[in-house]
């Protein structure tokens, strides 16, 4: 039995069977709209019980952990060991735009569009200033990790490349500077994501010594743990199985490489509960730790919005920012006795209680211009910055000093 009917983006819907019109039962998964019609064959078992069938609108985002709401937030992809991060833009003006950052010398911006596939897949759309496009497909095991695939397209449609590994969802925008990377001083209520071997375990630590391990495939286990900070990017972690005594406690050495992402070895400990074993090699992967929620205002450094303000930039690269409330603004620059002002869209928030980033794109411009600030208040409206300024995907200019908001 075929069915067949017209999707909306963001919507779900449930086919369900019914032998008397009043109870109804899902028959299939649930379908995730993409504004196309849908067309497929009921299971076979369906039509031999229920002689009555039905489409039901359902909310998307009740099917979790996965979802579409990635306006606002970071991705950070954690490719091998190399951070890259997925800035989505909120919504501006009905076009949803973005900057991917692969180091410190490559960011290129993006229009995205992205699409839910299941409880737990989600497949996210980039388009780039130049016609190539890429495809990344998030595979999410809780709301805020999980394991991505990434594919590149040349503007001719060539494959250029496929990447995959583990990610990590942070609410605004984070510091990459891996000086600046910190691990948390205590593990409750954090979850981590450990990738080896293309296989994602995730760990959820509920007390100061229990933690909840979800295997590559799906079994979920309580351990028990013991957790200890080396140095602010480096720690020591491990996890014990007291009901399975014969199994060697294991012992994860962790260096971040951002402040999101970072590498680990891990080792087998001699029972019982003595040192690593010796002679035995480590076993490398990479993890990912979802970052803090956002400073949502501070009294004395960077506001929660840049709705209505300006910047002044001084320094290298003197500028002024106009913000507008609807994620839009004007760069007014002075250059030989003329003025010239230039529309972009941002992305704005604190990193932390004196520390905020502000991305910009300027979709007019006649190649791919990004603009990535980080700002340092010393106060609730001056501070200093440090800026990258993108062209084509690559570095064109680093610029330092004083900013004043008003």
């Amino acid at each position: 039995m075929a069915y067949e009917f017209q999707t909306t983006a963001g919507q779900a819907y449930l086919i369900e069977g019914s032998a008397n019109g009043l109870n109804w039962t899902p028959v299939a998964d649930p379908i995730f709209g993409d504004g196309q019609m849908e067309r497929a064959v009921l299971p076979a078992a369906a039509g031999q019980s229920y002689s009555q069938f039905r489409v039901r609108p359902v909310s998307a985002a009740s099917f979790l952990p996965a979802t579409t709401a990635l306006g606002g937030k970071t991705i950070s992809l954690n490719d091998h060991g190399q951070a890259k991060q997925l800035i989505f833009f909120p919504s501006i003006q009905g076009v949803t735009r973005g900057v991917l950052k692969t180091d410190a010398n490559r960011a290129r911006s993006f229009v995205w569009t992205v699409q839910q596939v299941s409880a737990r897949r989600v497949t996210v759309s980039l388009q780039f200033f130049d016609g190539s496009t890429s495809r990344v497909d998030l595979q999410f095991s809780n709301g805020v990790l999980g394991s991505y695939e990434m594919r590149d397209r040349s503007a001719a449609g060539q494959v250029q490349g496929t990447e995959a590994g583990a990610f990590s969802v942070h609410n605004g925008r984070i510091r990459d500077n891996p000086g600046q990377a910190v691990l948390p001083a205590v593990l409750i209520g954090q979850s981590l994501g450990f990738e080896e071997g293309g296989e994602l375990t995730r760990m959820d630590f509920t007390t100061n010594n229990s933690v909840t391990v979800t295997g590559p495939d799906g079994s979920v286990d309580v351990q028990s743990y013991t957790y200890e900070v080396i140095s602010p990017g480096v720690a020591d972690l491990r996890v014990d199985r007291p009901a399975q005594p014969q199994v060697p406690p294991m012992l994860f050495q962790l260096a971040l490489n951002s402040q999101a992402t970072g590498n680990f070895n891990r080792f087998p400990i001699s029972l019982p509960g003595g040192d690593i074993v010796p002679g035995v090699l480590p076993q490398p992967g990479v993890f990912n730790v979802p970052t803090g929620p956002v400073v949502s205002n501070s009294v004395t450094g960077p506001p929660k919005s840049l709705d209505g303000k300006t910047i002044q930039m001084g320094g290298d690269d003197p500028v002024t920012l106009t913000f507008n409330s609807d994620g839009t603004g004007t760069a007014t620059r002075e250059d030989n006795g003329s003025v010239e002002v230039t529309p972009f869209t941002y992305d704005y928030s604190p990193t932390d209680d004196d520390e905020a980033s502000l991305a910009l794109t300027f979709p007019g411009a006649q190649n791919d211009r990004v603009e990535d600030y980080d700002l340092d208040f010393s106060g609730t409206s001056s501070g200093s910055y440090q800026s990258n300024t993108y062209q084509g995907g690559e570095l064109a200019n680093s610029s330092s000093g004083n900013f004043n908001a008003g």
